[in-house]
């Protein structure tokens, strides 16, 4: 199977990417603690059927950090217009899943279908667990300890409450932390290049208030042993997208793709098939 990888210059920026297969396109967005190494064998997998695209979104990766505002559903549009694609069904987990949402609230007639897996929006009354963790993130990765940052990162979004790492699989494990460290990387550089990382800009009106106007297919994955954030995310998201569909994954966690990639397949060829029928 033929792999094309490239940079694109999108929105000021430049995105590394890698395209295979051929059929209708569809885009891997990554989680916050990931990159393009998540979707490794899925990617090459759907492809055998299907036009898929990853990418290192900005920050990310082998993607850049300028220090200038910008926005992530703004940066996927100008990929797909960079790659000659006009509509694309997209996978976001977790933080690709807030990705996904405002993609298709900024793009309707781009987005083809959102299969949201473990996904997660802004407008959220986070709980103090997972507070708590993201500043013991943010003063280590201040301090310079990238391990002590990604425990703290891996508390919430990996091991979700009540299991240790040694009920995972440890090469999972291993890509996590591989990546979180990739992007700690790139977010100490643009620190010292420009004396600050730049922010995201907010959209002109939340996510969580347009939910209902979503008409593209939409299937929510929700893992069973996730932490109560992302669940009752899932929930909501799932009761106020119109038609949506949800799936429980009974005893897995946060990160569903990776550890139930069979399971994950399966379900993500089902809901692609079907959407590719309306």
């Amino acid at each position: 199977m033929e792999i094309v990888s490239g940079y694109a210059q999108v929105e000021g920026t430049r995105l590394y990417y890698e395209c295979a297969g051929e059929g209708e396109p569809v885009v891997l967005l990554h989680t916050g603690n990931g990159n393009t190494t998540i979707w490794d064998g899925q990617f090459e997998d759907l492809a055998s059927d299907h036009r898929v695209i990853r990418y290192d979104m900005r920050g990310f990766g082998r993607s850049s950090y300028p220090a200038s505002s910008y926005l992530y559903a703004r940066d996927l549009a100008g990929l797909l217009s960079h790659l000659g694609v006009d509509r694309a069904h997209i996978v976001g987990p977790s933080l690709g899943g807030r990705v996904a949402v405002e993609f298709c609230l900024l793009y309707p007639s781009m987005t083809a279908s959102l299969l949201l897996v473990a996904p997660v929006i802004r407008e959220h009354n986070w709980s103090e667990d997972v507070i708590s963790a993201r500043i013991a993130e943010e003063e280590a990765f201040g301090a310079g300890d990238f391990e002590a940052a990604t425990q703290a990162m891996m508390r919430n979004w990996v091991l979700c409450p009540g299991r240790h790492p040694e009920d995972l699989d440890q090469s999972m494990l291993e890509r996590i932390r591989a990546a979180q460290h990739a992007s700690y990387l790139v977010r100490l550089r643009t620190r010292k290049e420009a004396g600050a990382e730049p922010d995201e800009e907010e959209l002109d009106s939340p996510a969580g208030s347009r939910l209902s106007s979503i008409a593209a297919p939409t299937m929510v994955l929700i893992g069973g042993a996730d932490g109560p954030d992302s669940t009752a995310i899932g929930e909501r998201l799932a009761s106020e997208i119109h038609g949506a569909q949800k799936q429980v994954i009974e005893g897995v966690g946060h990160m569903i793709a990776m550890e139930r990639p069979e399971d994950f397949l399966r379900i993500a060829r089902d809901f692609l098939r079907a959407a590719q029928r309306r």
